[in-house]
């Protein structure tokens, strides 16, 4: 990426040399991320060349060594502000990290992330970071917290900002979380940064093995699993070397004893061993997951080594397909975007954007105007009771009622009129 200055600002800019790499879902979502992280990307086509543009007037790189002149161990009474500083620099990068992973959720890959130092950038008091997310294609096994890259992510985190906040220790835990793919000490990693203590911001139900009980009484001996025998066996052995003491046997004492903490330390690293290959399956089943929602077909945007194949490779990759849709604008308006895609099973179109996921401020649009619905591949459009006009076709619709709506219909949201289409 090359930084300049033009009429109205500062750009950080990729030269992309063909505009298919552009994905324009990936492009919506970071103009429309929450997290507030990310600069909003603008690419512009010039022919067979495409440019995605980056605004950063105001803030300056995180390389500037102004970012560099504390470190966390410094804490005396006359940096007060300083370390006040630390510790909002510290949440804020946690929630940066938090951010990465939160990516996945909306389908798109980290490896989109640029990681360059001179590319990211902060506020002047280091506590805002800002950085260049590329809306481009991805390989659909992107989609997982290891394709961050180990090396990519070490080099960050050895500059000089990053090394004023957290510690080798955090840092080798983040790099080594994204090299074997584990997107939960990825997160509680992140937690601890922020100083949460770790604590998991996705709790589900399920204990983990660690914080249920080491053994559990089984109902009958051949109900016991291995690794039950095996613990049973060891204090069987237990109880037999404190009978052989108060025996006075002194070698079967010490034979019993070594032979419970060999069945211990084998079944505890048996356990570890089992333990990471879950997590490393799961991991990989949650990517396959977040894959067969995005991506409809196993060999679209791969490489050659991929597309070279037949049949046999599309069901070696059984990307499920989903039927997404989009709106096409059909209106000279430019305050509305040209295109919307529709991915959700409940897409709410609105002027209001805590209540709608498609934002129109435009006069005659209702707070929540209209909801598009997905049952089963079928897509349904039904304006909200006491919202403005809608329009199937030109054709008004009752409020409160469901319509379905087909692929090259026209649709008329207040006065903004839309092409609706399927991938189908």
């Amino acid at each position: 990426m090359q930084i300049k200055k033009g009429p109205y600002g500062y750009y950080a800019i990729e030269k992309l040399d063909s505009p298919d790499k552009i994905c324009a879902y990936a492009e919506e979502v970071i103009a429309g991320n929450k997290s507030d992280f990310y600069l909003q990307p603008v690419t512009e086509l010039f022919g067979s060349v495409a440019m995605c543009c980056f605004e950063f007037s105001g803030y300056l790189q995180l390389t500037d060594p102004e970012f560099s002149v504390f470190s966390p161990g410094r804490k005396t009474a006359s940096h007060k502000k300083d370390n006040k500083n630390l510790s909002l620099r510290r949440r804020s990068v946690g929630d940066l990290f938090y951010a990465f992973a939160k990516l996945l959720d909306n389908l798109i890959s980290p490896s989109c992330l640029v990681l360059d130092p001179n590319m990211m950038f902060s506020d002047p008091d280091g506590i805002q970071v800002k950085m260049c997310c590329l809306p481009i294609k991805s390989h659909p096994d992107d989609l997982c917290i290891s394709s961050l890259g180990a090396a990519r992510l070490e080099e960050l985190l050895n500059c000089d900002f990053f090394k004023s906040i957290i510690t080798d220790d955090e840092k080798n835990a983040l790099v080594y979380s994204v090299k074997e793919n584990n997107e939960e000490m990825f997160l509680k990693t992140a937690g601890i940064i922020r100083g949460d203590d770790g604590d998991d911001p996705f709790p589900s139900g399920n204990q983990s093995s660690e914080t249920k009980g080491f053994i559990t009484l089984p109902a009958g001996i051949r109900q016991l699993s291995k690794t039950e025998r095996d613990l049973l066996t060891a204090v069987l052995s237990s109880v037999l070397s404190v009978l052989s003491i108060l025996g006075k046997m002194p070698l079967p004492c010490i034979l019993f004893f070594l032979l419970a903490v060999i069945i211990l330390i084998t079944t505890m690293m048996n356990q570890k061993k089992t333990e990471a290959s879950m997590k490393k399956a799961e991991s990989q089943e949650q990517s396959r997951q977040r894959s067969s929602i995005l991506f409809s077909d196993p060999l679209i945007s791969m490489p050659d080594e991929y597309s070279a194949g037949s049949k046999n490779e599309a069901a070696v990759n059984p990307y499920v397909p989903l039927t997404t849709g989009k709106l096409t604008l059909l209106s000279d308006n430019k305050n509305t975007n040209s295109n919307y895609s529709l991915y959700l099973d409940k897409t709410t179109i609105g002027s209001d954007c805590f209540l709608s996921d498609i934002v129109l401020d435009e006069p005659g649009i209702a707070p929540l105007h209209a909801v598009i619905k997905q049952v089963n591949g079928s897509f349904y459009l039904e304006p909200a009771k006491g919202s403005g006009k809608t329009f199937i076709e030109d054709s008004p619709v009752e409020n409160g009622i469901s319509y379905e709506i087909k692929s090259g219909q026209k649709i008329t949201v207040g006065d903004i009129e839309f092409r609706f289409r399927t991938n189908n």
